[in-house]
């Protein structure tokens, strides 16, 4: 099978040091296509390189908008290129920004933040005059709540912990605003689990420190009153925001075939990932997945 292309980026090309996150990072003009684009270098020790670039192929396969993520390689550091999804003379308002603006005293430069309630951001997505994501169409997705609630389910079936309030936005360009892509999903598949962790739980007998375990500890940002919420918890409220929409979307993670993410696993350059972390990453998609699934037949019987 044909391996993804490691990008390289000559060692000159270095724009400006992007402000948010804490790994090394730049924007830098490519000159294959004069395209803005991100490179960032997944932190030592961890996957944060290859989750990108397996969430963005995974976004493909569920219809979910989204930064797309490569491999690249610059002054011999490995890490991932995604092209800019705001256009130029656009702006991208985090959501700590929108929040600030209907609390006074909203912390907008903290994380886990009681008052991060994900009620607050269902509303405030629901009711603000916005446009689905710049190019993107969906039939069954009429407003950018239908759409924002697929990012939930993605967190959920990946198990990613770090949709805080940076982690999502709005793009303001030519008079009109439209949600963000998905993007930053370096926390998800357990890639930051050392090989040794992933083997002990992958063949242990003990149920409590199985991969099914695992995941059900994976907990969100967001709150709910004085409840930090799990990754389920999370997706389950919005049921209460639009049931149609969360069967929409587990209907489509029901079709999701996970040969076909096993392939996308299968042309990562095998010095990029070990053998463990693809068998973990799959175990999580799996009992994930079956978890997300129980929650369809809930509400079918609801």
């Amino acid at each position: 099978m044909e391996k993804f292309t490691i990008f390289e980026i000559p060692s000159h090309k270095y724009e400006s040091i992007e402000q948010l996150g804490t790994k090394r990072k730049f924007w830098f003009i490519d000159d294959t296509d004069e395209k803005l684009k991100l490179f960032k270098i997944g932190r030592e020790g961890t996957g944060e390189n290859w989750v990108e670039v397996v969430v963005s192929h995974i976004c493909e396969l569920l219809d979910i908008p989204h930064a797309k993520y490569e491999f690249a390689i610059w002054d011999e550091k490995l890490g991932t290129i995604t092209e800019s999804f705001v256009p130029e003379n656009g702006r991208l308002i985090h959501g700590n920004e929108l929040l600030a603006k209907i609390h006074n005293n909203y912390p907008i430069n903290e994380y886990k933040v009681r008052d991060y309630l994900l009620k607050r951001v269902l509303v405030i997505i629901k009711y603000i005059k916005a446009e689905l994501p710049l190019g993107y169409s969906n039939e069954m997705c009429n407003s950018c709540l239908d759409v924002f609630i697929s990012y939930i389910l993605l967190d959920c079936l990946i198990s990613n912990g770090d949709r805080h309030h940076e982690n999502w936005g709005f793009i303001v360009y030519e008079s009109k605003v439209y949600l963000a892509p998905t993007y930053d999903h370096a926390s998800g598949l357990g890639c930051r689990e050392s090989d040794e962790i992933k083997t002990k739980r992958l063949q242990t007998k003990d149920q409590n420190y199985q991969v099914k375990s695992f995941v059900k500890r994976a907990r969100t940002p967001f709150f709910n009153k004085d409840k930090m919420l799990t990754t389920l918890e999370a997706f389950e409220l919005c049921a209460n925001f639009d049931k149609e929409i969360v069967l929409f979307w587990l209907v489509k993670l029901e079709a999701l075939d996970l040969e076909n993410v096993r392939n996308i696993f299968d042309k990562i350059p095998p010095d990029l990932i070990s053998n463990i972390s693809i068998e973990f990453a799959i175990k999580v998609l799996e009992e994930n997945k079956k978890r997300l699934l129980e929650v369809k037949e809930a509400l079918l019987n609801d």
